[in-house]
């Protein structure tokens, strides 16, 4: 390639008091790390963060250790289960490392990324995508931890870090008047995406009206929300326990499987797009952009069909709070929406779907689950012509900088 990458989904490992360091007295109580054997955990009140196994990072999984599997699943080959090769024994996370500098300092990282010819990146949380949920009924807590957390990203990652490192501040969705604050303040320290959690917001519609000053500096801003997939407790394991559990458990193995495929997965970024859209957010904010990152592109055909299947079953008449949605659903959300496939996935019929002009390359380097390094991406780009590749190697994502030309 005769051009330099821009990530769209590039993270970086936590220091240890990522949430703490601008944290009063009160958040440095409700953030606590505690030992158990060799082991280390870290707990938001009283809960334990579940989502990263070790959460000091060190040792660590190196980057693009699951890729090969992932895409040998996809593709219909390879052994299943528990017998397969490595996936009963600690071989499953691949060879162990100590942890790189460039995981955590952004001037590392900078010299890294100049030898996988990388332009720039959006650079999202590891452990911090998965706390929000953790203290639902504790917003004003919450609220407190991220805000000391976001000063943290800021301080050591930069929100836009010599134009090349932008990092997403963190903002939860439990309260619109608390979250509106909150992007106010990133977007006064020059913020240039946030990333959100998908699913409902704490009992509310994303596209209720109590939403829409958090909307609307969105809007005036340029900036965008990027939903990125979420792996901490939340809102959704308790549907799961009241729909499919009210009765006590059964067979565990079952159970997780059946809460993971309803309830994780796919089901979180279909909500959020079908409730946005149908709540008519975009027709409130017209140049609102919104990034699906890290939630694969298998949800994008459902939604475009049930978006346009919504409405009554011969009318399809579309009204939410007081306003109807005149546009075909489906090209509202072609227009507003840019999706980050998985590369084990069929990109170019995403591109297909909703336009290659919205599809982002991302290789959650340097997650295990991703690619080895972030240009490896491109080898599924073969069915494009190279012009398709560039916008999604590099253009598309450099777009969501500059302001909206809709």
């Amino acid at each position: 390639m005769d051009y330099r990458l821009f990530d769209a989904d590039n993270h970086y490992y936590e220091v240890e008091d990522a949430f703490t360091r601008y944290g009063d007295d009160e958040v440095k109580r409700f953030v606590r790390w505690v030992s158990e054997g060799k082991r280390r955990h870290i707990l938001f009140g009283n809960v334990m963060q579940t989502l990263v196994p070790n959460p000091t990072f060190n040792p660590i999984t190196k980057p693009g250790a699951f890729h090969a599997r992932l895409k040998e699943l996809e593709s219909g080959g390879g052994e299943r289960g528990s017998t397969a090769v490595g996936m009963n024994d600690k071989s499953r996370y691949g060879v162990l490392e100590q942890l790189p500098a460039h995981y955590q300092e952004r001037d590392s990282r900078l010299k890294v990324m100049d030898e996988q010819g990388l332009e720039g990146a959006f650079l999202f949380p590891t452990l911090g995508v998965g706390v929000e949920g953790l203290n639902a009924g504790n917003v004003r807590m919450t609220y407190k931890a991220f805000r000391a957390f976001n000063q943290w990203v800021e301080e050591d990652w930069g929100f836009a870090y010599q134009d090349r490192l932008y990092s997403a501040p963190a903002i939860p969705v439990l309260d619109p008047v608390e979250a509106a604050k909150e992007l106010e303040l990133v977007l006064s320290r020059g913020a240039r995406i946030v990333v959100l959690r998908p699913g409902p917001a704490n009992g509310r519609s994303p596209a209720d009206p109590v939403w829409d000053p958090f909307w609307s500096l969105l809007n005036d801003s340029g900036v965008p929300a990027a939903y990125h997939t979420y792996g901490g407790g939340d809102a959704y394991d308790d549907a799961f326990r009241m729909l499919w559990q009210r009765h006590g458990q059964g067979d565990p193995a079952y159970e997780g499987n059946l809460r993971y495929s309803l309830f994780a997965g796919d089901r979180p970024m279909i909500d959020t797009a079908v409730a946005l859209v149908l709540g008519n957010v975009f027709g409130r904010f017209p140049r609102l952009r919104v990034m699906s990152i890290e939630l694969g592109a298998a949800w994008v055909p459902y939604v475009l069909h049930t978006l346009d299947h919504a409405g009554g079953i011969v009318d399809r008449h579309i009204r939410a709070f007081g306003e109807v949605v005149e546009e075909l659903p489906s090209e509202v959300f072609k227009r507003h929406f840019w999706v980050a496939p998985f590369p084990e996935e069929d990109i170019a019929a995403l591109a297909g779907l909703i336009g290659v002009d919205h599809v982002l390359f991302g290789s959650d380097f340097p997650h295990a689950e991703g690619t080895e390094q972030p240009a490896d991406f491109a080898r599924y780009l073969d069915r494009l012509d190279p012009a398709d590749g560039k916008k999604i190697m590099r253009d598309n994502a450099l777009a969501l900088l500059r302001p909206p030309t809709f």
